[in-house]
């Protein structure tokens, strides 16, 4: 999106990219779970929410998005975990 002259001026562009078939079994578990009408959806929401992150400070985003990755990838270890290791490397 660009201001020009007071106008609210739309670009849109396309972007190609090759996902892992782990990747691609994510995005389409997420766009049926979600309610994405497709695919395509789902990576732009993805895309407008990193970019409002990288809007916050780097500690706050990088809590977030592990939180965000606990989330999508369930991993042994819970999000608030991976928050208090975040605050344990940071006291060390």
């Amino acid at each position: 999106m660009l201001v020009y002259s007071g106008k609210l001026v739309t670009k849109s562009i396309s972007v190609a990219t090759k996902l892992t078939k782990k990747e691609a079994e994510l995005i389409e578990k997420i766009s049926k779970e979600y309610g994405f009408m497709n695919k395509s959806e789902a990576v732009r929401s993805a895309i407008r929410l990193y970019i409002n992150l990288l809007s916050l400070p780097s500690r706050d985003r990088l809590r977030v998005l592990q939180i965000i990755n606990e989330l999508i990838a369930p991993s042994g270890v819970t999000s608030s975990e991976l928050v208090e290791q975040m605050h344990t490397e940071e006291d060390t």
